[in-house]
Parts: C-alpha cells; sequence; structure tokens
C-alpha cells in the first residue's frame, strides 16, 4: 500500500451509530404466548408462561458456561417441556407443536412502532436486530410483524445477527465483540474509524445490558414496568433507562450530538495533516 493511500483510509471517519434491538422480550413480549398457552391450560398459563421463559434463558447461561450449543429453537422447546414437567402437566405433543408454531407469531409492544417510525427519518443511525434466537426466527418474527417492517427495507445480513451464527448466547462477550465486527465496527473504543462504543444496545433484559456494557457497547435499558434496576452483581448499571421505546429518539439525538463533534474533530485533524 502506498503512502497515498495509507493516509487516505486512515482519514476515514465511520459515521454511523448502531442501533441494536434485543427481539425476545424488548420489541416481542414473551408474554403473549400466555393466549396460546390459555388454550390448553387455562389455570396455568401465566404461570407456565413465566417459567418457560425462566428456563428458555437459564438453558443459554448452562451452555455458555459448558461452552457447548444448542440452537435457540431446540432451547425454546425445551425449556418448555421443562415448565410443563415442572406443573406436573402431561406432555401432548401435537398441544407442544402448536404452542411452539406460535412462538412466531409473539406480539410486539405498543410502543415498537412508533419507536422505528421515528429511527427513518434520522441520519446516521443503522438499526439492526440482535438476538439469541436463530436466523430463522428472526426472519419468522420479521415477516409476521408489520410493526417490524423497517427490518424488511435491510438487506437480510445486514438486519439482524443471531446467536447461532457465533455459537455463543448472551451475555458471552464474544457475541458483542462480534456485533461490532459484523457491522463495521472495532471492538475497541474511540477507535476513529469507528469503536464499539458507537454500537448502542436497546434491551429490557438486565443480564443483556450488563453483558453489553461490560465491553464496551452504549447500554439502553427498556424498564416499561418502572421497577428500577436491581441487578447487584455488577456496581455501574445501565447507561440509559427508558420507560418506553418512545424515549429513545431522544437519546439517540443525544448521541448523535456528541458523536457529531468527536467526528468533526478527527474530519478536522485529518484535513489539517
Amino acid at each position: 500500500m502506498d503512502a497515498e493511500t495509507s493516509r487516505f483510509i486512515d482519514s476515514i471517519v465511520d459515521r454511523r451509530i448502531i442501533v441494536a434491538f434485543d427481539l425476545f422480550g424488548t420489541l416481542l413480549s414473551t408474554d403473549s404466548i400466555s393466549k396460546k398457552l390459555a388454550e390448553y391450560y387455562p389455570d396455568q398459563a401465566d404461570s407456565i408462561s413465566t417459567a418457560w421463559r425462566k428456563y428458555q434463558l437459564e438453558y443459554t447461561w448452562r451452555l455458555n458456561s459448558m461452552g457447548v450449543f444448542e440452537t435457540f429453537d431446540i432451547v425454546t422447546r425445551k425449556s418448555l417441556l421443562h415448565a410443563l414437567s415442572e406443573a406436573s402437566i402431561p406432555h401432548n405433543e401435537t398441544h407442544i407443536n402448536e404452542i411452539i408454531a406460535a412462538y412466531s407469531t409473539l406480539s410486539p409492544f405498543p410502543d415498537v412502532k412508533p419507536c422505528l417510525e421515528n429511527l427513518k427519518s434520522t441520519k446516521h443511525l443503522q438499526p439492526i436486530i440482535f438476538t439469541n434466537g436463530t436466523s430463522n426466527m428472526a426472519k419468522t418474527a420479521v415477516a409476521n410483524t408489520p410493526e417490524l417492517e423497517i427490518f424488511t427495507k435491510i438487506r437480510e445480513r445486514d438486519s439482524h445477527l443471531s446467536a447461532d451464527e457465533i455459537e455463543k448466547y448472551k451475555p458471552h462477550p464474544m457475541i458483542y465483540q462480534y456485533l461490532a465486527a459484523k457491522v463495521g465496527k472495532s471492538i475497541g473504543m474511540h477507535d476513529r474509524h469507528g469503536g464499539i462504543d458507537e454500537v448502542v444496545l436497546i434491551s429490557a433484559n438486565p443480564f443483556d445490558i450488563v453483558g453489553g456494557q461490560a465491553v464496551g457497547l452504549k447500554g439502553v435499558w427498556v424498564d416499561r414496568a418502572g421497577k428500577g434496576w436491581h441487578d447487584a452483581l455488577v456496581e455501574e448499571g445501565p447507561k440509559v433507562v427508558i420507560k418506553s421505546l418512545e424515549e429513545l429518539k431522544g437519546v439517540l439525538e443525544g448521541i448523535l450530538e456528541v458523536k457529531g463533534k468527536v467526528w468533526e474533530e478527527v474530519t478536522k485533524e485529518n484535513k489539517e495533516s
């Protein structure tokens, strides 16, 4: 590489903020599966739904700890079987298959549509779905959810990142670093070409926020219930807390304002040199 080309590459400034949305529990309500469960277990639908979600997440953490991997669709099925067994409910394969199928039609939260509409009108923001789910689960969810239309306008390989691509689940540090690398950001912070701190993680799951912030992502925790942060494992909680995704536009505009000044300073330095 000649000196002129080297100087040109060094002067590039990546003017993008990556907005990484967790899918299950943040954009889509996992509690909404209770409607399907109620068709078969009307008196226990809510308790089964809660236990199912609990074991679904617990299984991913256990798999990470054991250094093995099973795809999220398998994890989802096995955790449902766990929840049903715990409730002393006999396994009916037909019912289980129908319930699992309903997982592809989870309801979006009411604040999702206005939030994503706002992103369309703001420059320098690149949204992506960042999920423990499989790639097929992400694509199916987008196809079945009109509120997620914005992701159909993005090239498929850029519209989502799934855990099965790297075979690690959140909050393993590798999956967050892989996210940064996939979207063209450095895994280091404050890189002039675009560092991992230019990836903003939007999640309603505390463990996700903790994992992302541990490697340098900016965390925005969605506290829809308004119960506050109670995770005592880490001293530093989320960088930003919002009660609705409709508040996200202002948060991102603030981040863009700060980063815009940095980008301009780097551009000025490059011109002067």
